[in-house]
Parts: C-alpha cells; structure tokens; sequence
C-alpha cells in the first residue's frame, strides 16, 4: 500500500482473495492499484492499455495492444472494480462528470471552455502565476510537460498527442485558450485536481507545487499566448523562485 501517496484505505483480509503472489526474490516495479477503480474514466485506461506512453510517457509498463478489444474491455472493468466499494463509489463519479463533460464539449469552444473555467473555485480564477517566467523555470516546465503531458496534449499543446484517438472528451486544446478568461491559477488548479470524468488526471500527488506553476508558465506563454507571471494581486516575494 503506498500510503505516502495519501492512499485512504489499508489491505484487509480478504482483499486479495484468490490473487496469486509474485515470485518470491522479484521486486515490484509497477505501482500499487489496490485503489485503482475510478481514479480515471474507462477511456483512459483503453489508451493507457493500447500503450501506457500514451498517458504516462516515462512509464515502463509494456503495451497491450496485442490482448484484442474484447479481452482488453476486460480488463479495464477488473481494473475499475479496484477498490471494493470505494472504487465503486469513484466510478459513479466519473460516469456523473463524464457525461457533463462531454455535454460541454458538444456544445461548442465557448461553452465547453467557460464551463471547465466555471468549476474552478471563483478564487483560484483569479490567481495570476507567483512566480516569474524565467529561463530556468520555463526549461523547467518543459520538461515537466515531455513527462507528463506530452502524450495527451500533444507537442505544441493542441491536444493532439497519440492518447487522443481514444479519448472523449479529447484532450483539451491549449491554443484556445487565449482571450478566455484564462489565469495562473485556472492551469494550476485543473493540474493540481483534475477534472473528473476526463482523460485529465490529477497530478497533486505526483508534482510539487513549484513544479505545477511551472508546467503552468510553459503552457501559457508557448501554447496560449497569454501569461500573466508575477503580475498583481501578489503577496510578498519568495525568497527563492
């Protein structure tokens, strides 16, 4: 159980009734999904199982592809059932969001851009990004985005990257973004959370927080063409940016 990773619930028994342990000596190398239900919407996992590049571009799990569509639907409903009853309570979840999100992406650019902005908390809206665009930290952000985000979003942010043949909604298209109301702390809140019921996932357990304004800086000043980095309202510097 990676319990660092803020996991809720502890293994009880009966939990991994009829699973069957690794070979004794072997190292796990993948990570726990004992609470895997519901952390992603189906769709994710079908690009993830085609080939894990797709949504995790540094993961070393191999494709599977091969498996057909039939066995693959499988196994994503196995992977979903993770979690017992919590899994299934995240999967209503999904299933509630997803549907509004793709109502959202049907009804037009202005009106599935507004109502991502719309469910962002009115005062992470008007967040401007505290830290400068510096060089370090635009180079940063690029890697952080090659790491992350390169495999939905695609190379020049236009959500065209190898996952987006699978998703629905797909993945969201940064170059729209300009003149809508977007701020610092739209992008850091929508990475820091996620927006449930989309292939987009949270990433507050993975990335610090510099490393999420970074990320934010990047996109906004190559792929949006607005950034609002150091810019009022902001409170007292940091001593380190």
């Amino acid at each position: 159980m990676d319990w660092g990773l803020g996991a809720e619930r502890m293994a009880q028994a009966g939990d991994y009734l009829k699973d069957y342990p690794i070979l004794l000596g072997s190292q796990r190398t993948g990570p726990d999904l004992s609470q895997e239900g519901g952390e992603h919407p189906n769709d994710w996992h079908q690009a993830h199982f085609i080939n894990p590049r797709y949504t995790r571009p540094l993961s070393i799990m191999p494709p599977f592809q091969f498996l057909k569509q039939d066995n693959i639907d499988i196994l994503i409903q196995y992977t979903q059932s993770l979690g017992l009853k919590n899994a299934d309570l995240r999967m209503e979840r999904q299933t509630l969001w997803k549907k509004r999100s793709v109502d959202a992406y049907e009804a037009g650019v202005d009106e599935n851009v507004a109502w991502i902005h719309e469910n962002v908390p009115k005062g992470w809206r008007e967040i401007p990004t505290p830290y400068a665009a510096s060089e370090a930290g635009l180079a940063r952000g690029e890697k952080i985005y090659q790491d992350f985000c390169f495999g939905c979003h695609g190379p020049v942010g236009d959500g065209m990257g190898p996952a987006q043949p699978y998703l629905n909604p797909p993945p969201l298209n940064f170059t729209i973004l300009k003149g809508r109301g977007i701020s610092g702390g739209i992008i850091y809140y929508q990475i820091m959370n996620g927006i449930t019921g989309t292939a987009m996932p949270y990433f507050k357990r993975e990335l610090e927080s510099e490393k999420i304004w970074d990320v934010g800086n990047y996109i906004a000043k190559y792929f949006i063409g607005q950034i609002d980095a150091n810019k009022e309202p902001k409170g007292i510097d940091a001593a380190y940016e």
